[in-house]
């Protein structure tokens, strides 16, 4: 594995979990004070944080991939 890889993706890794994070807390607060009726703010705000994480893992690997590729 190139190390151009292995670093996109730690990188894809640390940024998806803070990302994930504030999406969840930004999701969870605007339900919470919107009372939306019908729908569970804890799970619409997982399911919200567990979409931004995956962007941005998926993000990385597809760079990392490219990046490996345009240096050989």
């Amino acid at each position: 594995m190139p190390a151009i890889f292995t670093i996109l993706l730690v990188i894809g890794l640390v940024f998806g979990l803070l990302g994930s994070c504030i999406a969840y807390l930004i999701t969870f607060n605007e339900y919470k004070r919107r009372d939306i009726r019908g729908k569970s703010a804890s799970r619409e705000a997982t399911e919200v944080a567990i979409f931004a994480f995956v962007f941005f893992v998926v993000l990385s690997v597809a760079l990392g991939y490219i990046f490996s590729r345009l240096s050989l």
